[in-house]
């Protein structure tokens, strides 16, 4: 059982920028994408060294270097765990940061110094995460304050839903599953086989396998296959009409609910 921390924002540690952020860099030349994201018309990158955003046809790094894992975005407010980097007077890990002003600023945020999580969703109030040097699922209801465990079965991916951070869905060894009492119980829901991804966002869900992306516009409705085919996929993305995978060949975007994709470089 984690330990319970005292309110939300008691830690006033503030990341700033120090030096001129260095220029574009290619995914290739990044150690460790663990995870995308896209927020209205952008996408980023966290990475071993700090968060990327792609812009001016390159990966930029936004504010500082640190091992970001756990990237997820809330309505325009930026969330992350990991490691602190070498110019980060944060204690090891990082527990939940914050960030209002885009990735550029951190503030921790509960359980710094405690936990680094490798999986983070936020909707609203509700947090779920994965708490990796405990191994368990955990989640709040009130923004942070108070904790507590989820059993879920061994699980690959889960997204809350955006509206309704009660309601989650989750991977399990290919299957798709529902909770609508945040992890007090699972329904399981009819979807492709072998799903591995699951990403819900204001304008649909987002399923994944090895190879091939799954959209519906709302729960009850069918999951539709696109038509690009993917290598491995890794991490999937989405936001508005916005969707980012990652995979063994690089991040692929679009920009019209995954009508067409580019391979960025």
């Amino acid at each position: 059982m984690l330990r319970v921390l005292g309110m939300a924002g008691a830690i006033l540690l503030v990341a700033t920028g120090c030096a001129a952020a260095p220029g574009p860099k290619p995914i290739a030349q990044m150690e460790h994408v663990h995870s995308v994201a896209a927020d209205r018309g952008n996408f980023y990158l966290a990475s071993h060294h700090g968060i990327y955003k792609w812009s001016d046809e390159g990966w930029n790094l936004v504010g500082e270097e640190f091992d970001a894992m756990g990237l997820t975005i809330d309505k325009g407010v930026f969330y992350a765990s990991g490691h602190p980097g070498p110019g980060q007077d944060f204690p090891n890990p990082l527990g939940i940061l914050e960030s209002r002003d885009n990735g550029n600023t951190w503030t921790p945020k509960t359980f710094t110094g405690e936990v680094d999580f490798h999986l983070l969703e936020v909707s609203g109030d509700s947090i779920v995460g994965i708490a990796a040097n405990y191994g368990v699922v955990v989640g709040s209801q009130d923004g942070a304050v108070t904790w507590s465990n989820i059993a879920t079965p061994s699980l690959t991916s889960l997204s809350l839903n955006p509206n309704n951070g009660v309601q989650f869905l989750l991977t399990s060894e290919g299957l798709l599953y529902l909770t609508e009492d945040s992890g007090l119980s699972l329904t399981e829901i009819t979807a492709p086989s072998g799903i591995t991804k699951v990403d819900w966002s204001d304008n649909g869900i987002i399923l994944a396998t090895d190879s091939t992306i799954y959209r519906s516009p709302d729960l009850g409705m069918p999951f539709l296959e696109l038509s690009e085919s993917f290598t491995g996929i890794k991490d999937v993305a989405a936001n508005g009409v916005s969707i980012i995978v990652l995979d063994e060949k690089g991040v692929h975007v679009s920009s019209d609910n995954g009508t067409v994709f580019s391979l960025l470089p």
